[in-house]
């Protein structure tokens, strides 16, 4: 039996017992989310409202859930929450209700291109536009054009600049206070906004679930194009777009070949020196089958140098994370880090 507490590489890795769910209890590994367990109740109290917020003139959808007491002459932390590869603000929505039932704003947002949120837009003939209507002395150009609009695009540092943009968002919303930022992503977003943070001193405090922190071990140069990635650069250089795969860690979609050069030049995990002092914590599923903890959480915790906290709980695997007893003790843990680093809640009234 492993100990309650246990000190690897200078932080305190915590391990919280709890039951397991049904598909880890009788070995099976849980390889994605069904509709029930995305499905939450609003705590007393607990008001929502759907909102437009936009990323490099796209319009995005978001999902702000306020806590019990919020008034907008407030001054309440607020918390922008990203969903994982493939997913959309539905897989996330319970950990917003929970954090706001704990006193906390919390922003769930879809990243361009995915749920509700517009796609990226371009024009639907890709050649160059008539000389005189690519004038630099005229700016904008409104006119009847056709137009295209693809989905499903998944090119992390794009995400990174949604998730930037709905901290932008979120400091203009009335009873918010712009200096108590924090942000929690989830599997791939786990690395998303650990480099939204290294870019941006607005966020105060982390919380990563299960996360995908790239970069251990892998020197500081670019990535090596070569073979069909090569291939594929130069096809979307020369055509305006290259070949596309199917992916289906929640749902069955297709995404763009270029997401592979993309994720390979993503490294989260060399941008982790810019994160200072701020507080991070880690939420970890002790049989992660997706990546290997040591090298992407533990390894994230063990070079950084602000405080910081990990938290493994035993028996569960990456989705056992977003249901049951391992969501309730994700999410309280993840509210009551926010608590304490970004300072006092709403208190609810009466």
């Amino acid at each position: 039996m492993r100990t309650f507490g246990k000190i690897l590489g200078g932080f305190a890795v915590l391990l919280l017992w709890c039951a397991v769910s049904a598909d880890a209890a009788d070995g099976r590994i849980k390889s994605g989310l069904e509709p029930a367990d995305i499905v939450y109740t609003l705590a007393e109290g607990v008001t929502v409202r759907e909102v437009t917020y936009y990323s490099d003139d796209v319009a995005c959808y978001a999902k702000l859930f306020f806590p019990k007491g919020f008034t907008s002459t407030g001054g309440a932390p607020g918390v922008v929450l990203a969903h994982g590869w493939a997913g959309t603000h539905e897989s996330i929505e319970k950990y917003g209700a929970r954090f706001a039932e704990k006193g906390l704003v919390a922003m769930v947002i879809d990243y361009r291109s995915w749920g509700k949120s517009n796609g990226f837009t371009t024009l639907a003939n890709k050649s160059l536009q008539a000389r005189s209507r690519n004038s630099d002395a005229q700016r904008y150009t409104r006119g009847e054009f056709q137009i295209e609009t693809k989905r499903t695009r998944l090119v992390p540092m794009k995400q990174v600049e949604d998730i930037r943009n709905a901290i932008s968002y979120l400091q203009g919303e009335p009873g918010v206070d712009g200096d108590r930022i924090g942000v929690w992503g989830s599997s791939f977003a786990g690395g998303n906004v650990i480099v939204a943070a290294a870019m941006d001193a607005r966020v105060k405090a982390i919380a990563t679930q299960a996360p995908a922190i790239a970069g251990k071990g892998t020197r500081a140069e670019p990535f090596h194009l070569q073979g069909r990635v090569l291939d594929d650069a130069i096809r979307r250089a020369r055509i305006g777009q290259g070949a596309q795969i199917e992916t289906d860690y929640i749902e069955r979609r297709m995404i763009d070949y270029e997401t592979k050069q993309l994720v390979a030049e993503f490294r989260p995990f060399h941008q982790l020196q810019h994160i200072g002092d701020r507080p991070v914590l880690f939420i970890l599923s002790e049989n992660e089958e997706l990546l290997d903890n040591k090298e992407h959480g533990l390894a994230a915790a063990d070079v950084l140098t602000g405080p910081k906290k990990v938290i493994q709980i035993p028996n569960t695997t990456h989705f056992d994370l977003y249901v049951g007893q391992a969501f309730e003790i994700s999410a309280n843990a993840a509210a009551d880090w926010f608590k304490q680093y970004l300072g006092a809640p709403v208190r609810p009234a009466g």
